[in-house]
């Protein structure tokens, strides 16, 4: 070996018998004397506080293995010739296009130059840079690994960023979908751990914080604990809720949420300390949570809105036909208890039941001659009353909201009968829509167990009886078997919004 390849310095300190992880340097060159030499002048190297670590390969071959065994190699210390006049060059292609690492710098090193001109090597190949061996002193090969190492870190912290922020805008894609609070706290919890591959979270949730801090009382959403006292709390829950902001201690932290409705803390202790980019993803992560967290608040004061004027709607119906206006409630709290009982999600049983309130609407089409006649009503009369299921049908079917979908199909097949006597259509058993089925049996059971200005509500026995007499005939035998197993929970509604006339205190 020519003795001005290489020229270090006078001090020579023999390599460590144990290398600590560090860098990882690979030397590729066919000399084993250049492995040799440059790993003694790099001994006691290090950048960024980490030491180098070496992988060897005397071949394009094996150099090919060692890189797809260690894809985290930061520098490559790259001979052209070896085993072929291109081989080194065949090493860069691989490196580039086949492993798909673009991280790895890549330094080619040759002592012969003319087998591989370096303007032809430097506008053809993806490398970093082009060395004759005779330059590379010691002071200058150092300055080479500090400027390679170097431009690694930072490309892989752009990397790591550009990765963390996919995440992050993933994880709000999970987020943004939810429509309702425990929906969207726990699609949060969950982005939240996927973010920092963490395996358990605590999401505590201060609602109406106007009240509820006024009892400094925090109430944990997705769990049976008990709430606490916020002077009770780890003291990084005061700290977040005195300062208004996320905190972050070592292995733990609290993220800080406010809107106008809600407060919501998410408590998170790690396995490992939180770095400065996990800070930075999770701050930014907390921006979209509270513009997640307002389009929430929006969307329950649109749902709040529909709602009253569904009920005003229905309440309207019921009074011109002399009901009650609680009557409308009434059904719609039985049903969403019907819907629970069969095991629908929340969104869904909140749909039915504020579509519920529509069951009558079509009775605004009835004339009043024969809505309010006080007497019993002739078949021609009867004929047109039992119009009012198809007229509240057609009324609402046209719409392309939900809502107004599933009232028409509430409001035209919710006097369908199980054995097929009922109307408008003569349908039997399952062929009736469930919500149909539901709102049958619910509206008949208000009807017949609470009170009007006109007649008193029916003993319960008979209520009762009547409705299991009904089993199979009028009403779906599997809802009324739910009712009478939970007859409980229906009366405890009937109770709580019982009918008030004029008089009653």
């Amino acid at each position: 070996m020519d003795d001005n390849i290489l020229i270090i310095d006078d001090e020579v300190v023999p390599p460590q018998d144990k290398q600590q992880e560090g860098w990882k340097v690979m030397i590729v060159d066919d000399e084993p004397e250049v492995h040799r030499i440059t790993k003694l002048t790099l001994n006691k190297f290090e950048f960024d506080g980490r030491p180098l670590t070496f992988l060897d390969a005397y071949s394009a071959t094996e150099a090919k293995v060692l890189l797809l065994a260690h894809p985290d190699v930061a520098l490559l210390l790259l001979d052209v010739v070896m085993e072929t006049d291109d081989a080194g060059l065949e090493v860069v292609r691989f490196t580039r296009e086949e492993c798909h690492n673009k991280l790895v710098r890549i330094v080619l090193r040759t002592g012969q130059p003319g087998q591989a001109p370096e303007d032809d090597v430097v506008n053809n190949y993806d490398i970093n840079d082009y060395k004759d061996k005779t330059e590379l002193t010691s002071q200058k090969l150092r300055t080479l690994l500090r400027a390679s190492l170097r431009s690694y870190r930072d490309i892989c912290a752009l990397e790591n960023h550009r990765h963390g922020l996919e995440k992050v805008i993933q994880a709000s894609k999970g987020i943004f979908d939810k429509l309702a609070l425990r929906q969207f706290v726990e699609g949060a919890q969950t982005q939240l751990c996927t973010l920092l591959s963490l395996e358990e979270s605590q999401i505590y949730n201060v609602r109406q914080a106007t009240y509820e801090l006024k009892d400094q009382m925090l109430v944990p959403l997705l769990s049976d604990k008990e709430p606490m006292r916020l002077h009770d709390a780890p003291t990084i829950f005061r700290e977040a809720m005195a300062r208004s902001a996320n905190v972050y201690h070592g292995h733990e932290m609290v993220l800080y949420c406010q809107n106008r409705s809600h407060h919501l803390l998410f408590h998170i202790e790690t396995h490992r300390p939180l770095s400065q980019m996990d800070t930075s993803l999770l701050s930014l992560f907390t921006e979209n949570i509270i513009v997640a967290l307002e389009n929430i608040r929006l969307n329950e004061l649109i749902a709040d809105n529909e709602r009253e004027i569904i009920y005003r709607i229905g309440e309207l119906v019921e009074s011109r036909s002399k009901e009650s206006g609680l009557h409308v409630k009434r059904v719609a709290l039985y049903t969403e208890l019907f819907c629970q009982l069969l095991g629908m999600d929340e969104q869904q049983s909140e749909l039915i039941k504020r579509a519920s309130p529509l069951h009558d609407i079509g009775k605004v089409g009835i004339p009043d001659a024969i809505l309010h006649k006080p007497g019993k009503l002739t078949p021609e009369e009867w004929e047109i009353m039992k119009t009012h299921a198809q007229l509240g049908h057609d009324m609402l079917c046209g719409s392309k909201l939900a809502l107004f979908q599933i009232g028409a199909t509430i409001a035209g097949n919710h006097h369908e009968k199980w054995n097929g006597s009922g109307y408008p259509q003569g349908l039997t058993g399952e062929a009736i829509p469930l919500v149909g089925r539901i709102v049958a049996l619910a509206d008949v059971f208000d009807a017949l167990g609470s009170d009007r200005c006109y007649k008193q509500a029916w003993p319960l026995e008979q209520v009762i009886a009547l409705i299991n007499e009904e089993r199979g005939q009028h009403f779906d035998p599997q809802l009324v078997d739910l009712m009478m197993s939970n007859l409980d929970d229906f009366l405890a509604i009937r109770a709580a919004y019982r009918d008030k006339f004029i008089g009653e205190s």
